[in-house]
Protein backbone atom coordinates (compact mmCIF):
# COMPACT_ATOMS: atom_id res chain seq x y z
CA UNK A 1 0.00 0.00 0.00
CA UNK A 2 1.33 3.43 -0.97
CA UNK A 3 0.00 6.62 0.57
CA UNK A 4 -1.04 9.66 -1.43
CA UNK A 5 -2.07 12.33 1.00
CA UNK A 6 -4.55 10.59 3.30
CA UNK A 7 -5.90 8.09 0.78
CA UNK A 8 -4.48 4.63 0.20
CA UNK A 9 -3.39 3.32 -3.17
CA UNK A 10 -3.67 -0.47 -3.32
CA UNK A 11 -1.38 -2.46 -5.62
CA UNK A 12 -3.01 -5.90 -5.80
CA UNK A 13 -1.31 -7.67 -8.74
CA UNK A 14 1.87 -9.70 -8.18
CA UNK A 15 3.56 -8.34 -11.30
CA UNK A 16 2.55 -4.77 -10.51
CA UNK A 17 3.94 -5.15 -7.00
CA UNK A 18 7.24 -6.51 -8.30
CA UNK A 19 7.61 -3.66 -10.78
CA UNK A 20 6.69 -1.04 -8.19
CA UNK A 21 9.10 -2.57 -5.67
CA UNK A 22 11.90 -2.31 -8.22
CA UNK A 23 10.98 1.30 -8.95
CA UNK A 24 10.82 2.19 -5.25
CA UNK A 25 14.17 0.56 -4.51
CA UNK A 26 15.58 2.76 -7.27
CA UNK A 27 13.52 5.88 -6.59
CA UNK A 28 14.52 8.91 -8.66
CA UNK A 29 16.93 6.80 -10.72
CA UNK A 30 16.31 5.53 -14.27
CA UNK A 31 15.50 1.81 -14.42
CA UNK A 32 15.95 -0.04 -17.71
CA UNK A 33 12.96 -2.04 -18.89
CA UNK A 34 15.18 -5.14 -19.14
CA UNK A 35 15.75 -4.97 -15.39
CA UNK A 36 11.99 -4.84 -14.82
CA UNK A 37 11.55 -7.87 -17.07
CA UNK A 38 14.14 -9.75 -15.01
CA UNK A 39 12.39 -8.69 -11.80
CA UNK A 40 9.06 -10.10 -12.97
CA UNK A 41 10.18 -13.32 -14.67
CA UNK A 42 13.78 -13.88 -13.51
CA UNK A 43 15.47 -15.87 -16.32
CA UNK A 44 12.37 -17.10 -18.13
CA UNK A 45 10.47 -14.17 -19.66
CA UNK A 46 7.77 -14.77 -22.29
CA UNK A 47 8.04 -13.34 -25.79
CA UNK A 48 5.54 -10.65 -24.81
CA UNK A 49 7.44 -9.60 -21.66
CA UNK A 50 8.36 -6.11 -22.88
CA UNK A 51 4.79 -5.29 -23.87
CA UNK A 52 3.41 -6.72 -20.64
CA UNK A 53 5.78 -4.61 -18.54
CA UNK A 54 4.86 -1.51 -20.52
CA UNK A 55 1.19 -2.27 -19.92
CA UNK A 56 1.76 -2.77 -16.19
CA UNK A 57 3.68 0.52 -16.02
CA UNK A 58 0.76 2.23 -17.70
CA UNK A 59 -1.54 0.80 -15.06
CA UNK A 60 0.78 1.95 -12.28
CA UNK A 61 0.96 5.41 -13.79
CA UNK A 62 -2.82 5.63 -13.62
CA UNK A 63 -2.83 4.54 -9.97
CA UNK A 64 -0.02 6.90 -8.98
CA UNK A 65 -1.06 9.72 -11.27
CA UNK A 66 -0.30 12.69 -9.03
CA UNK A 67 2.50 15.20 -8.85
CA UNK A 68 3.77 13.36 -5.77
CA UNK A 69 4.36 10.02 -7.51
CA UNK A 70 5.20 10.07 -11.21
CA UNK A 71 6.63 7.38 -13.45
CA UNK A 72 8.41 9.04 -16.35
CA UNK A 73 9.76 7.36 -19.45
CA UNK A 74 12.91 8.19 -21.40
CA UNK A 75 13.44 5.68 -24.21
CA UNK A 76 13.86 2.27 -22.50
CA UNK A 77 14.26 3.73 -19.02
CA UNK A 78 11.58 4.51 -16.45
CA UNK A 79 12.00 6.73 -13.40
CA UNK A 80 9.74 6.91 -10.36
CA UNK A 81 9.99 10.53 -9.24
CA UNK A 82 9.07 10.84 -5.59
CA UNK A 83 10.02 13.18 -2.76
CA UNK A 84 12.18 11.95 0.11
CA UNK A 85 9.32 12.52 2.54
CA UNK A 86 7.12 10.00 0.69
CA UNK A 87 9.42 6.97 0.93
CA UNK A 88 10.95 5.77 4.20
CA UNK A 89 13.99 4.43 2.38
CA UNK A 90 14.76 7.83 0.89
CA UNK A 91 14.27 9.55 4.24
CA UNK A 92 16.58 6.97 5.79
CA UNK A 93 19.33 7.63 3.24
CA UNK A 94 18.94 11.40 3.60
CA UNK A 95 19.23 11.23 7.39
CA UNK A 96 22.30 8.98 7.14
CA UNK A 97 23.96 11.41 4.73
CA UNK A 98 23.26 14.32 7.08
CA UNK A 99 24.65 12.25 9.98
CA UNK A 100 27.85 11.56 8.06
CA UNK A 101 28.29 15.29 7.47
CA UNK A 102 27.61 16.07 11.14
CA UNK A 103 30.21 13.54 12.26
CA UNK A 104 32.81 14.97 9.88
CA UNK A 105 32.32 18.53 11.16
CA UNK A 106 32.65 17.48 14.80
CA UNK A 107 29.00 17.19 15.86
CA UNK A 108 28.75 13.60 17.12
CA UNK A 109 25.62 14.20 19.19
CA UNK A 110 23.74 15.49 16.14
CA UNK A 111 25.06 12.56 14.12
CA UNK A 112 23.70 10.14 16.74
CA UNK A 113 20.29 11.84 16.69
CA UNK A 114 20.10 11.70 12.90
CA UNK A 115 21.21 8.07 12.72
CA UNK A 116 18.71 6.99 15.34
CA UNK A 117 15.94 8.84 13.51
CA UNK A 118 16.92 7.03 10.32
CA UNK A 119 17.13 3.62 11.94
CA UNK A 120 13.69 4.07 13.50
CA UNK A 121 12.28 4.16 9.96
CA UNK A 122 13.70 0.72 9.18
CA UNK A 123 11.17 -2.06 9.69
CA UNK A 124 11.69 -5.61 8.51
CA UNK A 125 13.05 -6.36 5.05
CA UNK A 126 13.25 -3.84 2.17
CA UNK A 127 10.92 -6.20 0.29
CA UNK A 128 8.47 -8.58 1.91
CA UNK A 129 6.21 -11.21 0.35
CA UNK A 130 7.68 -10.56 -3.10
CA UNK A 131 9.64 -13.38 -4.73
CA UNK A 132 12.23 -12.21 -7.24
CA UNK A 133 15.91 -13.09 -7.52
CA UNK A 134 16.73 -9.69 -9.00
CA UNK A 135 14.86 -7.85 -6.25
CA UNK A 136 16.77 -9.80 -3.61
CA UNK A 137 19.98 -8.35 -5.06
CA UNK A 138 18.51 -4.85 -4.83
CA UNK A 139 17.32 -5.52 -1.28
CA UNK A 140 20.82 -6.63 -0.31
CA UNK A 141 22.15 -3.23 -1.36
CA UNK A 142 19.68 -1.57 1.02
CA UNK A 143 20.59 -3.94 3.85
CA UNK A 144 24.20 -2.85 3.38
CA UNK A 145 23.08 0.77 3.84
CA UNK A 146 21.27 -0.29 7.02
CA UNK A 147 24.27 -2.14 8.41
CA UNK A 148 26.58 0.78 7.65
CA UNK A 149 24.27 3.12 9.59
CA UNK A 150 24.29 0.74 12.56
CA UNK A 151 28.07 0.44 12.49
CA UNK A 152 28.52 4.21 12.26
CA UNK A 153 26.18 4.78 15.21
CA UNK A 154 28.05 2.21 17.30
CA UNK A 155 31.41 3.78 16.48
CA UNK A 156 30.19 7.21 17.57
CA UNK A 157 28.53 5.96 20.76
CA UNK A 158 31.69 4.05 21.72
CA UNK A 159 33.80 7.15 21.05
CA UNK A 160 31.53 9.02 23.48
CA UNK A 161 32.08 6.26 26.08
CA UNK A 162 28.41 5.29 26.05
CA UNK A 163 28.82 1.64 25.10
CA UNK A 164 27.02 0.42 28.22
CA UNK A 165 23.85 2.11 26.97
CA UNK A 166 23.93 0.16 23.70
CA UNK A 167 23.26 -3.37 24.95
CA UNK A 168 19.53 -3.38 24.14
CA UNK A 169 20.16 -1.92 20.68
CA UNK A 170 22.92 -4.43 20.00
CA UNK A 171 20.67 -7.34 20.94
CA UNK A 172 18.10 -6.05 18.46
CA UNK A 173 20.63 -5.56 15.67
CA UNK A 174 22.15 -8.99 16.24
CA UNK A 175 18.67 -10.46 15.77
CA UNK A 176 18.75 -8.93 12.28
CA UNK A 177 22.37 -9.95 11.59
CA UNK A 178 22.87 -13.14 13.64
CA UNK A 179 26.22 -14.07 12.07
CA UNK A 180 27.88 -10.66 12.25
CA UNK A 181 30.99 -11.10 14.37
CA UNK A 182 31.64 -7.39 14.81
CA UNK A 183 28.22 -6.76 16.37
CA UNK A 184 28.70 -9.65 18.78
CA UNK A 185 32.10 -8.29 19.78
CA UNK A 186 30.62 -4.86 20.39
CA UNK A 187 27.88 -6.37 22.56
CA UNK A 188 30.48 -8.30 24.55
CA UNK A 189 32.54 -5.13 25.02
CA UNK A 190 29.47 -3.17 26.12
CA UNK A 191 28.57 -5.86 28.65
CA UNK A 192 32.13 -6.01 29.94
CA UNK A 193 32.11 -2.22 30.38
CA UNK A 194 29.02 -2.67 32.56
CA UNK A 195 30.71 -5.31 34.74
CA UNK A 196 28.83 -8.15 33.01
CA UNK A 197 31.86 -10.07 31.81
CA UNK A 198 30.30 -13.51 32.33
CA UNK A 199 27.43 -12.52 30.03
CA UNK A 200 29.90 -11.08 27.54
CA UNK A 201 31.70 -14.41 27.38
CA UNK A 202 28.34 -16.10 26.89
CA UNK A 203 27.62 -13.88 23.88
CA UNK A 204 30.86 -14.92 22.20
CA UNK A 205 30.40 -18.59 23.13
CA UNK A 206 26.90 -18.47 21.68
CA UNK A 207 28.24 -17.03 18.45
CA UNK A 208 30.82 -19.81 18.27
CA UNK A 209 28.12 -22.44 18.65
CA UNK A 210 25.78 -20.81 16.13
CA UNK A 211 28.41 -20.46 13.41
CA UNK A 212 29.59 -24.04 13.89
CA UNK A 213 26.08 -25.49 14.01
CA UNK A 214 24.39 -23.46 11.28
CA UNK A 215 27.22 -22.55 8.91
CA UNK A 216 29.91 -25.11 9.71
CA UNK A 217 32.58 -22.46 10.28
CA UNK A 218 34.67 -21.17 13.17
CA UNK A 219 34.71 -17.67 14.58
CA UNK A 220 37.51 -15.44 13.34
CA UNK A 221 40.66 -14.36 15.17
CA UNK A 222 39.15 -11.07 16.38
CA UNK A 223 36.39 -12.91 18.24
CA UNK A 224 38.83 -15.45 19.67
CA UNK A 225 41.24 -12.75 20.80
CA UNK A 226 38.48 -10.79 22.55
CA UNK A 227 37.16 -13.96 24.20
CA UNK A 228 40.54 -14.83 25.68
CA UNK A 229 41.20 -11.27 26.83
CA UNK A 230 37.85 -11.17 28.61
CA UNK A 231 38.40 -14.64 30.05
CA UNK A 232 41.76 -13.65 31.52
CA UNK A 233 40.63 -10.25 32.73
CA UNK A 234 42.65 -8.15 30.32
CA UNK A 235 41.58 -4.61 29.48
CA UNK A 236 39.71 -4.63 26.18
CA UNK A 237 40.47 -2.46 23.22
CA UNK A 238 37.73 -1.61 20.76
CA UNK A 239 37.65 -4.11 17.91
CA UNK A 240 36.78 -3.47 14.29
CA UNK A 241 33.19 -4.04 13.20
CA UNK A 242 33.90 -5.35 9.72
Amino acid sequence: MLRQGISGVGIPGTRDRKILAAMLLNSNRPVHIDLLIDVVWDDDPPATARQQVQNRLGSLRARLGTDAHRINRNSNHYTLEVGNEKVDGLKFRSLCTDAEIAAKVGSPERAVTLLRSGLELWRGSPIEDIESVKLQVEALRWREYHLKAIETLIEIEFSLDRQRLLTADLHSWIASYPYHEGLHCRLAEAMHAGARTAEALGVLSGLRSRLARELGINTGPVVEDLYHRLLHGARTATVALG
